[in-house]
């Protein structure tokens, strides 16, 4: 009995602590009604992306980039044209918004995601391919 309790809080820190995985949620638009939803996805090789939509609207963001952790702060950068670093605070399968540009995400920011159970993410090596 005392094995498998041992077992089963090692894995519940270990599920805790780690931050890869898929993170969703659903907000109020800001304007015009309707809803916007967000995804971030940070694997395990440090790659990140942030996705945005407006239900009914053809307008979409998708940001990829890297991620980091220090504590409970996870860092997410992103590249591109729209270069952009979102703080969260990691929180079991809580990703809460800490820090954001307010101009693209409005003074609510995006808010508190959740993990979701996902198959895992198995990206290309671009560097593999031929």
């Amino acid at each position: 009995m005392r094995k498998s309790f041992a077992a089963v809080a090692l894995a519940t820190a270990c599920a805790i602590t780690d931050a890869t995985g898929t993170y969703e949620t659903v907000l109020p638009a800001a304007s015009a009604g309707g809803e916007r939803y967000v995804r971030v996805l940070l694997t395990p090789d440090g790659f990140a992306a942030v996705s945005s939509s407006f239900v009914g609207r053809p307008s979409r963001f998708l940001g990829e980039g890297t991620w980091q952790r220090s504590g409970s702060l996870v860092t997410v950068s992103l590249g591109g044209s729209r270069a952009e670093r979102m703080v969260f605070r990691h929180a079991g399968d809580q990703l809460v918004a800490h820090e954001w540009d307010h101009a693209t995400w409005g003074e609510a920011g995006p808010g508190v995601l959740y993990r979701v159970l996902t198959r895992p993410v198995h990206r290309a090596n671009p560097a593999s391919e031929n």
